[in-house]
């Protein structure tokens, strides 16, 4: 064991980071989704954020995460395994230039501090990498839903 493996969570462990009001069932879900990810590729995790959805519908909400899933991708093709929530891509730039398409289709779903009345963003973003059969590497991108 490497000095670096004591410094990795769980994948499982850092799903209940992420989502902390997730079943188990749910996190067992999202777990066997991120098992299908190869080492170090990028992966966006959207944890939702409930008075957005109540300000502008379930439904918008579920388009803009739609637009996370196939922005940039050959029609019937989906990067998120029809989850809404996890969303892989092959590399960063691919990630961020997404992140730019959607902020340019959906700009309601992103925080703009000088906007009134004050906006909220339509979720947390997380960025998460396997470095392993079982163990990653996750943090918020607290800019992420800021333009």
């Amino acid at each position: 064991m490497s000095k670096y493996d004591a410094t990795f969570l769980t994948t499982r462990e850092a799903l209940k980071t992420i989502f902390p009001e997730a079943s188990n069932k749910d996190i067992k879900k999202y777990d066997k989704q991120l098992d299908k990810v190869k080492d170090f590729e990028p992966v966006l995790i959207i944890s939702p954020n409930h008075n957005w959805i109540n300000q502008h519908t379930l439904q918008n909400y579920q388009m803009v995460m739609n637009a996370f899933a196939i922005d940039s991708l050959q029609q019937n093709n989906r990067r998120d395994g029809n989850s809404l929530l996890i969303f892989h891509f092959s590399t960063m730039t691919e990630l961020y230039t997404v992140r730019q398409n959607v902020r340019t289709l959906h700009p309601n779903a992103y925080f703009n501090p000088v906007a009134q009345p004050k906006q909220e963003p339509i979720g947390a973003a997380w960025i998460f990498y396997k470095v392993g059969a079982s163990k990653c590497d996750f943090g918020e991108d607290d800019n992420f839903f800021i333009c």
